[in-house]
């Protein structure tokens, strides 16, 4: 079997065929759909773009869902190109990008692993067929696909991330946070990830780029930046009900079993989730594994935010290839945590959930609709536990040390060539 994926990734044009196959297949079922190529996100932000300087950029909701745009102004500053292009055009072209994104997530990942790029302490062989071949199977991850489906962004932020933390510049680092932040506020935790390993430069650039994005947003549109950051910030219920199956944070799980949203209970399991993951990220950089410390550090943000929408855990992709080309792959451990992400993924659980209820249906819900529901935060706090766990039963740090700064990696290898 091994042998056989081996001669797959090697062929010079196996890899690119099973992705033209899984695009021929994507449009097929996206077609197949009730409605189409509808991408409601992305008019979302072509609308917010539109909307920018008319005073309405978070009062007009876009149809026929009733969106309203729930992004920092940044956002739609950036999104203003759109307003440039064609619907039909757009679409296409986000699309593509999304596939793009993809295959910088697989990339970025390998490298963090130390499994491609130059200098590589352990390097795959057919890197690019590799990289080919994720592409094309990750699109069928739930997170994944629902992302294709609603014209997100959330590839793109990872990508992003993903790509500064290979960056052999700490401002490149720091860069990829702030931007990623000015965005969507969520990214921001990405933040912890070179805190934990006293990268003071790239926090420091990190604050920088962010506060640059809002200061953009008060140069051309400052009242509605104000407003944004002094209110709508703090009101999670405007993107959506908390309770709906999609929201696959902690806050829509415990709402869903309780029948309403405890917010009391939430804020206590948020903290503890927290603790759990920074310990769990400080264990993995501790000895040295900063895919682990990233992927600790993004669960987490996932787990205690108020609102976590199911495309919103695109991080499984990179946990997976963790999984398999990791340091700890041959662990049980591990190939059982990839064995269940893989099943919750790819049964499209979430989307049943979220087929099954209706717009103004109430947290309650038949018992094991509330079970699985739970899914996604469930796996996530495994998750840590497992990370944290394996880190610290190892006895040698297999990097550096925890009273040594931790430099990026591609620094690393210029020094020791």
């Amino acid at each position: 079997m091994l042998a056989a994926m081996r001669r797959f990734v090697a062929s010079s044009w196996a890899p690119w065929a099973l992705l033209a196959v899984t695009i021929v297949l994507h449009v097929l079922v996206t077609l197949a759909g009730s409605d189409a190529f509808a991408m409601v996100d992305l008019k979302v932000y072509l609308e917010g773009a539109q909307h920018l300087t008319d005073g309405t950029l978070y009062d007009f909701f876009s149809e026929p869902l009733h969106l309203p745009f729930t992004y920092p102004t940044f956002s739609a500053i950036i999104f203003t190109p759109m307003t440039w292009l064609p619907w039909t055009v757009l679409r296409v072209l986000w699309q593509a990008a999304s596939f793009g994104a993809i295959g910088l997530i697989a990339y970025a990942t390998l490298r963090l692993l130390g499994r491609a790029g130059p200098k590589a302490p352990q390097p795959l062989e057919h890197v690019r067929g590799i990289v080919v071949t994720i592409t094309a199977l990750g699109l069928w991850l739930e997170p994944v696909r629902t992302t294709f489906n609603y014209g997100q962004i959330n590839l793109f932020l990872c990508a992003l991330l993903l790509a500064g933390a290979v960056a052999s510049k700490e401002w490149l680092a720091g860069a990829s946070v702030g931007l990623a932040a000015g965005v969507k506020l969520t990214p921001a935790i990405t933040g912890l990830y070179y805190l934990l390993q006293r990268r003071w430069s790239a926090v420091a650039w990190s604050v920088v780029f962010f506060a640059g994005t809002v200061l953009l947003g008060l140069a051309l549109v400052p009242s509605e930046t104000v407003r944004f950051f002094t209110a709508l910030m703090f009101d999670p219920a405007r993107t959506g009900p908390v309770w709906s199956a999609i929201n696959q944070s902690l806050r829509g799980a415990i709402a869903r079993l309780a029948g309403q949203d405890l917010t009391t209970l939430w804020l206590v399991t948020a903290v503890l989730a927290a603790a759990l993951g920074l310990w769990a990220a400080w264990a993995c950089l501790r000895v040295g594994d900063r895919t682990a410390g990233l992927l600790a550090v993004q669960i987490t943000g996932l787990l205690i935010s108020p609102i976590s929408w199911s495309h919103h855990w695109v991080w499984v992709l990179p946990l997976l290839l963790w999984c398999l080309f990791g340091p700890r792959q041959r662990v049980p451990a591990v190939r059982g945590l990839a064995i269940v992400w893989f099943i919750a993924t790819c049964s499209y659980v979430v989307s049943l959930l979220i087929a099954l209820q209706y717009i103004d249906q109430p947290a309650s819900r038949p018992g094991w609709q509330s079970a699985l529901g739970v899914v996604y935060p469930l796996l996530g706090v495994i998750t840590l536990v497992v990370l944290g766990v394996l880190a610290i039963r190892t006895t040698a740090p297999s990097g550096p040390n925890s009273s040594d700064p931790v430099t990026p990696p591609d620094t690393e290898s210029t020094r020791s060539a």
